[in-house]
Order: structure tokens, then C-alpha cells, then sequence
């Protein structure tokens, strides 16, 4: 989805249509979004014969009408994005609420992208007992897949039948993180392949001795204790996704004390026509918004003026757009997140 983000991001041309719609993931509500959709693109058909000439206007709802007809709402989440012009169409299934709207201009409303890219998380998750240990891979709430092969599903082989040596817990820990050990060489091979957080899942004493062992610290972004030998995908599944929405939300804290750093260093930026200026110049490191920052004026020249007069539009989309391009990153906060600098902020890369 990323590289969707900067596909769109660096469009510009109108007609640019994007289209957001409120969906349901379950029956029988989804029966519904089919008419949702219909009504509402029926509502962007007006608006761009109002704006635009029958020529310039057919190529883009054709494809529009064309897409419509081939979309399947049992597979959808909560939201439908679909961004359209003259040249290309995309549709995405969002796991983020929004509300029914469109926009019709000479850029794609491109935030609900980044704001599920922000809310969604792809990880690992680690099953770790003395006797076997799972690998599985998973997006929010859904299990990708579990690994299946000659390293996973791993089974200890490090044991003695002694009954002597049994009975020394020093031995038996010895062996145990042995078994660990090798487990965790095995999958630090994939974790270099696809560098991605990670969940534990196990007994609490074995987590702890599995985390030591564990070349690369700092994976770790959530563990829950218990036995998982035999549950089920979507049993794990049930478990992990709270733990990650836990790690997600952690993420804002993180943000906040990096706007904190870069203003004691001086590389922090609030004004918007500094920080447009800084985007444009590729100075621009990681900006951040609250989703409710939605700021309308015009820019000309260069300089941004905030107004709601004819012709304003929304101000944040060229400042997000001139920052990905430049190879910057955005965040969002959450509203009221950051009441001390209006709304926006930029750390600048130096």
C-alpha cells in the first residue's frame, strides 16, 4: 500500500476523483453498500459535468462505472477508496471508519491511505513451548499464514531420558535454552528477509528465557502467557490483535516525544508556510497532523494564504503530497494532539 501512497500522492490533473464510502464487513448490512455506492457516484457524476466539459468527463466515469460493476462487497472492510482520472483507476478495502464523500479536483485525497497504513500493523507471531515452537505471519486481525516447512514448526530435540539429569533443574534449563537458541538463529533468517515486530505467545517462564536468548533485542512489542501448541489460527489471532492495537496506539507517545527532541534541537517547524517551504526544499523529515487538521486557502507562488473564500480548497493535501515526494514521512495524531503547535508540525532533517 506504500507504494500506492506515492503513485497517487504524485499525481497531479483533473479531473482527480476519489471517491470514499462507508462500508460493512458483515451480511446483511454489506448489501446495502452496493446502493451507497451507486448513489454516491451518481453524486459525482453532477459535479463533474458542472466543473468539466462532456469529453474531458466521459473517460473518467467510464472507468468509474466500469469499476462499479465489478466490485464485490462481501470481501469489504470498513472503507472503499477509489481514486479515478482519465488515465487509471484504483480501488481499496480500508480497515479504518470514515464517513461517505468525494472529492473532485487536480490531486487524490490521499489521507484515508495513510491512515490505514498508520492503524494497520504486519507482524510475526513466535509460539514458544518446551516442546515445539509455531512461526506464523499475520496483518491486524488475520493470520497470513503459518510457516510450514524444515525450520517451522521446530520440535525440541535438545532432551536427555536420564532420570538422574531430569531431576536437575540446571541441566534441564541448559537444554531448554539450547532448544531456544537454535529456534531463534532459525528465525532470525526470517526476520532479516522481512524485518517485522513481534508477538510472543507461551508460558511466562519460557518467554523469558526465550527473549534471552534472542539475538536481536527490541523485537518484542507484545507477549501474552499461556499455551498455544495446538490453537487454531483464528484463536490466535483473537488474542494477538489487542496487543498490537496496544503497540499502534504506543506509536503516538513515540511521535510526541520526537516533536519534543526536534524542538529542544531546534529542527522543529510549525508555521505552515515554513513548512511548506521546507517540503518543497527537501528538508522535510517526518511531518505531523492531527486527522482533524484540515486547513483552506490557496497557494500562490509558493505561499500558502488561509481563506474561505471561492476557490479555496484543502491546504494539507499539497504540503503532504511535496513532503512524500521529497522522500519525507507523515504521521497523524490524534485530535487535540497537538493543541500547542496549532495543529502541525514538521521535524525538519536538519
Amino acid at each position: 500500500m506504500e507504494q500506492a501512497l506515492i503513485k497517487l500522492s504524485q499525481y497531479t490533473g483533473a479531473p482527480a476523483v476519489t471517491i470514499l464510502l462507508s462500508t460493512h464487513r458483515t451480511f446483511p448490512d454489506n448489501k446495502q453498500d452496493s446502493i451507497h455506492l451507486k448513489n454516491l457516484i451518481t453524486t459525482v457524476e453532477k459535479q463533474l459535468y458542472e466543473q468539466y466539459e462532456k469529453r474531458t468527463v466521459w473517460p473518467v466515469l467510464n472507468k468509474i462505472r466500469e469499476l462499479e460493476s465489478t466490485i464485490n462487497h462481501d470481501y469489504n472492510l470498513d472503507t472503499l477508496a477509489i481514486f479515478a482520472s482519465g488515465d487509471f483507476i484504483e480501488v481499496y478495502r480500508l480497515p479504518i471508519a470514515t464517513t461517505d464523500r468525494y472529492v473532485v479536483g487536480d490531486r487524490f485525497e490521499i489521507r484515508p491511505l495513510l491512515k490505514a497504513i498508520q492503524q494497520s500493523e504486519h507482524y510475526f507471531i513466535l509460539s514458544v513451548s518446551r516442546h515445539l515452537i509455531r512461526l506464523l505471519e499475520a496483518f491486524n486481525d488475520k493470520i497470513l499464514y503459518e510457516v510450514k516447512n524444515a525450520d517451522f514448526p521446530y520440535h525440541n530435540s535438545f532432551y536427555t531420558t536420564d532420570p538422574m539429569r531430569l531431576q536437575q533443574d540446571l541441566v534441564m534449563d541448559n537444554l531448554l535454552k539450547e532448544f531456544f537458541n537454535t529456534a531463534d538463529k532459525r528465525f532470525k533468517k526470517y526476520y532479516e528477509e522481512n524485518p517485522l515486530p513481534v508477538v510472543l505467545l507461551g508460558e511466562e517462564r519460557n518467554l523469558v528465557f526465550y527473549q534471552e536468548q534472542m539475538d536481536i533485542k527490541g523485537l518484542v512489542v507484545g507477549t501474552h502467557h499461556g499455551s498455544f501448541d495446538d490453537t487454531s489460527d483464528p484463536e490466535i489471532a483473537k488474542i494477538t490483535f489487542p496487543l498490537i492495537q496496544q503497540h499502534i496506539a504506543g506509536k503516538q507517545d513515540t511521535a510526541l516525544q520526537a516533536i519534543s527532541s526536534a524542538q529542544s534541537a531546534q529542527r522543529l517547524l510549525v508555521d505552515l508556510n515554513d513548512i511548506y517551504t521546507a517540503a518543497e526544499n527537501g528538508q522535510a523529515d517526518t511531518l505531523y497532523l492531527e486527522q482533524t487538521y484540515l486547513p483552506v486557502g490557496h497557494i500562490d507562488n509558493g505561499t500558502i494564504s488561509l481563506s474561505n473564500g471561492n476557490g479555496s480548497t484543502d491546504i494539507t493535501l499539497p504540503v503532504i503530497d511535496t513532503v512524500l515526494n521529497k522522500g519525507g514521512n507523515v504521521v497523524f495524531l490524534d485530535e487535540n494532539a497537538l493543541n500547542e503547535y496549532q495543529g502541525i508540525a514538521l521535524v525538519t532533517r536538519f
